[in-house]
């Protein structure tokens, strides 16, 4: 890492990526010091503190935002926001001096909210689903496509989850959630999403299904989000689409790409990106084919010293036009997350020859350079911010023993418990403690922060007048399920759309709809406190058909506080909406 980091540092900074043979900068990006904001905690993963405390400041002084730029919403969130939201967690961590609030506040946490504030107005669409680019002074371009890769729109959970825990503002999480339900509601009839969808209209562009690019970290966000954040819906949806993956897609465990609604096979080919799927299987268990695959991939970095971006099973060949290997660490970090299963030396010894090939082959006079063809091991000029924030910290994750991001819910410096005065919970902040979650672009996020700044009871609702001033009509369509289905897919004013039940008696009661209610609540509000559903029989001067039930339902952060709930006729229709505002 010092040669990398000093070769940025000396020759690149503050410009966003080295260019290794040269010895010069590139700034594709905005010229924010990207690589700078990318490896910050990698420097504390390796020890270097005075490293990561001159970077601190030097982000802290030098970068600025606002600035007329088209970026990527994916690649700015997962490689900026992740960034800056991990190196903030990690001040304690690095013996930094803690500012004022700590971890609630802190001026990396305020660059983070910065920058995933101007990427907001990207998820101002009808389904919810993000733009692929935005310009971080002006919004969303005038003419940007409306078709997203699935990836662009389902990898925000983990980032703008964590913003919204330690600001207590929920409008991150709500867009990342809305965005992420959208995809899996979309999901064909053998529960397969495809990898191109238009935002505006919710239909799938390109329909191949796959777990590589365009796709991957969608997946993981379902999962590891569903795990950190302990919300078993989004477990439920990985199963969910896990299952179809290895129905449809699985060929001697390679993953090939399929059309979703056949699942005849489109392209027999595999990428490396497709090597971080073994790491989802270790999480869920899965060891056997985690394995299978690994053995798989490692017998293309035996005979190419590298992982191509794409070979084909069908020639045994790498795929014309895709020989480069931009130093990517999918299968490395399949690596860490196996030995740490195992501990069996096999897999270090796999890491150990991507090492040496790396060490070998890439390794310039400045830094390590992309390798544009694995046959030849021609070199390009180029060395993605990836390459520090991910494939080392891996590598060096793979031969560390006992490292405290590895240990398995450890406890580590100060921890603090206060008592919510309105629900009794009690609250157990410990920033360094319980492990850590990495992202897509392996940023650590702990978990013993989640307790620390606001209780998800107590969240002011902002996303409304913060995102959308227009007012959504929306009437789910009536079907077997409404309400699951369709509800929560758009946002409204604050008085929710209206559902209609076809199923209800012609003549009911509260008791006729408390099941369904229940089950609305639980499911997608997350309120399972069965209290919340005493009710109160209307006064003998209010019409039979309006039954209000007043209760203060306090759901899971990620959705909306419901403080009542309204029986209604509609055209006719037996119908009820959810409040989200007191009055």
């Amino acid at each position: 890492i010092n040669a990398e980091y000093g070769g940025y540092m000396t020759h690149a900074y503050p410009a966003d990526e080295l260019k290794p043979l040269s010895c010069t900068g590139r700034s594709d990006w905005g010229n924010f010091s990207l690589t700078l904001i990318d490896c910050l905690d990698t420097l504390v993963t390796m020890g270097l503190y005075e490293e990561f405390s001159d970077g601190v400041e030097l982000v802290q002084q030098n970068v600025n935002f606002s600035i007329d730029k088209n970026v990527s919403v994916f690649e700015t969130n997962i490689r900026v926001v992740g960034g800056l939201l991990s190196a903030h967690l990690l001040y304690d961590r690095a013996g930094l001096e803690l500012p004022e609030g700590w971890p609630c506040a802190g001026p990396l946490l305020d660059l983070a909210v910065d920058v995933a504030g101007r990427l907001l107005p990207a998820f101002a669409t009808p389904t919810g689903l993000p733009y692929g680019t935005t310009n971080l002074m002006y919004g969303v371009p005038r003419m940007e496509t409306t078709v997203t890769g699935t990836a662009g729109c389902g990898t925000f959970l983990l980032e703008f989850g964590m913003l919204s825990r330690l600001t207590g503002d929920p409008a991150y999480e709500h867009a990342a959630r809305r965005a992420s339900r959208a995809l899996f509601d979309a999901r064909s009839h053998l529960d397969l999403v495809g990898n191109h969808i238009d935002v505006a209209r919710g239909e799938w562009i390109f329909k191949e299904a796959g777990i590589g690019g365009n796709v991957d970290s969608y997946y993981e966000y379902l999962l590891k989000a569903g795990l950190f954040f302990e919300d078993y819906e989004l477990v439920r949806q990985f199963k969910v689409l896990y299952t179809a993956v290895v129905k449809h897609l699985q060929h001697d465990f390679w993953y090939i790409w399929s059309h979703m609604f056949t699942g005849q096979p489109t392209l027999p080919s595999v990428s490396t990106l497709d090597a971080f799927w073994p790491s989802l299987q270790i999480l869920i268990g899965d060891l056997k084919s985690a394995g299978r695959t690994l053995s798989n991939f490692y017998s293309l970095v035996s005979h190419y010293g590298f992982t191509p971006e794409m070979f084909s099973l069908l020639t045994g060949q790498v795929t014309q036009g895709s020989e480069i290997y931009p130093l990517r660490p999918e299968f490395v970090e399949s690596l860490v997350y196996m030995y740490q299963a195992t501990g069996d030396q096999m897999w270090r010894n796999m890491g150990k020859q991507v090492l040496d090939s790396i060490e070998v082959s890439t390794k310039s006079r400045c830094g390590y350079a992309t390798v544009s063809n694995v046959v030849t091991h021609q070199l390009e000029d180029k060395m993605e911010s990836f390459f520090l924030s991910e494939t080392t910290k891996y590598l060096y994750l793979l031969f560390s023993d006992d490292h405290w991001l590895l240990k398995k819910g450890g406890v580590w410096g100060d921890i603090s418990i206060a008592q919510d005065q309105r629900t009794g919970d009690y609250h157990v902040c410990a920033p360094n403690s319980f492990g850590f979650t990495f992202t897509t672009e392996a940023h650590p996020l702990a978990a013993g922060v989640l307790g620390c700044c606001h209780p998800r009871q107590e969240v002011e609702e902002k996303l409304l007048d913060k995102m959308f001033a227009d007012h959504i009509a929306y009437r789910a369509p009536v079907g077997p399920d409404p309400l699951f289905d369709s509800l929560f897919a758009m946002y409204s004013p604050p008085v929710h759309p209206l559902v209609f039940l076809p199923a209800l008696p012609a003549i009911y009661s509260p008791l006729d709809t408390c099941d369904l209610l229940l089950h609305f609540l639980a499911h997608r509000v997350r309120s399972h406190k069965k209290h919340c559903l005493s009710w109160q029989q209307p006064a003998d001067h209010i019409p039979r058909q309006v039954i209000r039930h007043e209760c203060k339902a306090q759901p899971w952060f990620a959705n909306y506080e419901v403080y009542g709930v309204e029986f209604v006729k509609v055209e006719g229709k037996k119908a009820f909406k959810v409040l989200n505002s007191s009055n």
